[in-house]
């Protein structure tokens, strides 16, 4: 899966720096404020994202936050809860 980034308000490819009515520029502030469930902050701008749902929705999570869940290691179960 390939990460995504929002490009900031007011460049080239970012939403119009003022408030608009284009459907777009809402839309990319909208995906830009979804929170991140694994860390609980927004998705924001010129930060790398996956959607970890369906297409179009708003089920973002940080690139970051998710490959760090991937790189921790499975817990023991013949350890968990601090019983050996």
């Amino acid at each position: 899966m390939a990460a995504s980034t929002l490009a900031a308000p007011g460049t080239k490819y970012g939403p119009c720096a003022e408030p608009c009515p284009h459907t777009d520029c809402a839309h990319t502030r909208r995906m830009a404020a979804a929170v991140c469930p694994l860390c609980n902050g927004e998705i924001g701008y010129e930060r790398r994202f996956y959607n970890d749902g369906d297409p179009g929705g708003f089920d973002l999570v940080h690139a970051l936050c998710a490959e760090d869940q991937l790189d921790r290691p499975e817990p023991d179960e013949s350890t968990a809860g601090g019983l050996r």
